[in-house]
Order: C-alpha cells, then structure tokens, then sequence
C-alpha cells in the first residue's frame, strides 16, 4: 500500500512569488477557500489532491525521498482506494516545484514541459514530452490497468528551506494565472522532503586541502615535494646547504695548503702561480758613480775625475796613448 499525502488546501506562486496575500494558514483556517467561491473554474476551489510517489507508484515513507530524482507525481492514492477517491477533475494540468513558501520557484524547465494529463479515470494518463523537456515517467503499478503512469518532477534546483523541505503544485491548464501564476484556489500541493538536503557531509581529509587531517603533519595547499612539506602531507627536513667549493689557487682564499692567494695564477709577485709566498728579489746594485776614485762593477778606471786624456776617460774606461794607437795600427796593417 503506498503511503501519499493530501494538501487539501490550496495555495498559489506568481513565477515564483506568492500573488496572493492569503497564507496558507489563512487557507487552512477556512476549510482550504480562499474567499473565491465553490463550483467550477469560475473561482470554486479545485477539488481532489495531489501525490508525491516514487517511479513505480509504491509505498513512500511520509514523502521523505533520498535524492531529488526520485520524487513522481500521480492521480490517484494506492491500491486500496479506487482510482477516483481524492482524484482531480479530468483534463490538462501544469505542476511545478517551490519552496515550502511557495515564493521560490525551483523548476527549472519551460512552463510547456511541466503538462500533464488527467484521465476520466481520475488518474495521470499522459505526460507532454517535447525536445527540450526531461520529465521521466514510469508506471504507476496502483492503477496500472488504467494506464496510470507517474511523473518525475526534475529537473529542479536546491530548496533554500533549511530542512530540504519542498513543494509540489499542480494546477488545471485553463485555470493558469498571468505570466504562468499557480492561483492558490485552483492549485493543489503536496509537501515533500529530500534527505540529501538536509546536510552536505563534509569531504573527506585529503592532503593538500589546506587543513591538516589526522596522520598529517603539515598541508600547504598541495602535493609538491620540496617545498617543506611532502606530497603525502609530512613535515620534510631543511636541504643541508650546498658543500663549500673546491679549494682553488687564485680565488683570493687562503686555503688549507695554500701560503698566499693574490688572486692570480702569475709568479714573480710575490705569490707563486702555486700560491706559495716567494722570496723578495735581490736589490738591484747601486749605481757606478764614475770620478769618486772607487773602481766600481762596470769601470775599467777611476781617476777621481771625469776628464778625457789623461789615460782614464770620462766614463771610467782605459784610454790608448796615440804613439801606442800607432803602433797597434801599424802592426795590424804590416
């Protein structure tokens, strides 16, 4: 036996907003009229009601439903009540999907997508697909020899209801307000619930979320290695620093074997192209003074002057006397 629900009051939505100050309290209150009259579409209230069902029509647990998707509309109660008990008039009908106030509208398709058919037999016998329209149908297993079917109400959005709270509506084709209002005494609703909307569970820990989880050390917001933490969210160790370079004779370092390091790899400095201190280099001799009577490196003579003629020149060297410059001549050419 399938459990539904009636709303046998009425309620309306203008597009998503309520059109009409009446509350559904008010509704309730007064018997479910909203002032507008009994009898007919010329203001009397819709008679039957609506029920929300799963595919197959059978037995939903007080119209809680696991997901969104599983929620079906049909004609008619279950079956143990004929096909007509509480059934809506025969003829076409829009539905649509709000929040519990009927001021949010969450269907999300084209008005003509959400028509359906009412039969003689008080059940839904049709359903008007079109190429842009998604509604699912199934078989309504109550009043199959009927050709009852049921209607799946996606697609629609979250209700913002805190408690995953929705409202179904379904109102007759001719009895359709301006710019697609569901007038609330030509409407009929059904109140349902989806466990999915009532919370979100949490993600599950992951490294590189940005929050450190159980079992992790550390999380930076992603699974690189080598920046401090790992890519499995764990604490890694400073990089010891580079090794210092080589010793190198000329980078200006003293290193260990070294004596000197000019930075240069030049001998004769002072500092050998093998950077060993080198011994200074002898001073240069002083200068010959030729005429101060000391014979000096590079003076033949010194006279203690610097005249020419006298058998030791002005530059310290030994001077021929011309008798001897002669003979030397002589010899030389006889």
């Amino acid at each position: 036996m399938k459990v539904f629900s009636r709303i046998l009051f009425a309620s309306t939505l203008v597009a998503g907003c309520v059109g009409d100050s009446t509350s559904d309290l008010e509704l309730a209150a007064n018997g479910g009229s909203n002032g507008s009259g009994n009898g007919g579409s010329n203001g009397a209230q819709l008679s039957g009601a609506l029920f929300t069902t799963t595919v197959d029509g059978s037995r939903v647990n007080a119209n809680i439903y696991a997901a969104k998707a599983d929620v079906y509309i049909d004609g008619g109660p279950g079956n143990n009540a004929p096909a007509h008990a509480a059934a809506l008039p025969a003829g076409d009908y829009y539905f649509q999907v709000t929040d519990p106030s009927g001021k949010t509208l969450l269907s999300l398709d084209a008005l003509e997508c959400r028509r359906v058919r009412i039969s003689s037999a008080g059940v839904i016998d049709h359903s008007y697909a079109g190429p842009n329209c998604q509604h699912a149908t199934g078989v309504d297993m109550d009043q199959a020899s009927l050709g009852a079917i049921t209607v799946q109400l996606m697609p629609y959005a979250d209700t913002p209801n805190n408690g995953g709270v929705y409202k179904a509506w379904i109102t007759p084709v001719a009895d359709i307000g301006p710019n697609g209002k569901f007038l609330h005494n030509r409407s009929k609703t059904d109140n349902f619930k989806v466990r999915e909307s009532e919370s979100t569970p949490p993600p599950e820990p992951a490294c590189g979320d940005h929050f450190v989880d159980a079992g992790e050390q550390c999380d930076d917001g992603n699974t690189a290695s080598g920046d401090g933490c790992s890519a499995t969210c764990m604490t890694e160790m400073n990089p010891p620093p580079p090794p210092p370079p080589e010793p190198c004779c000329g980078d200006h370092n003293v290193d260990p074997g070294e004596s000197c390091d000019d930075g240069n790899l030049v001998s004769g400095d002072g500092c050998s192209a093998t950077c060993q201190v080198e011994p200074p280099p002898p001073p240069p001799p002083p200068p010959s003074t030729c005429g101060n009577e000391i014979l000096e490196t590079g003076e033949e003579c010194d006279d203690g002057n610097m005249m020419d003629g006298d058998g030791c020149s002005s530059m310290c060297k030994h001077e021929v006397e011309c008798e001897e410059k002669l003979t030397h001549e002589m010899r030389v050419d006889g």
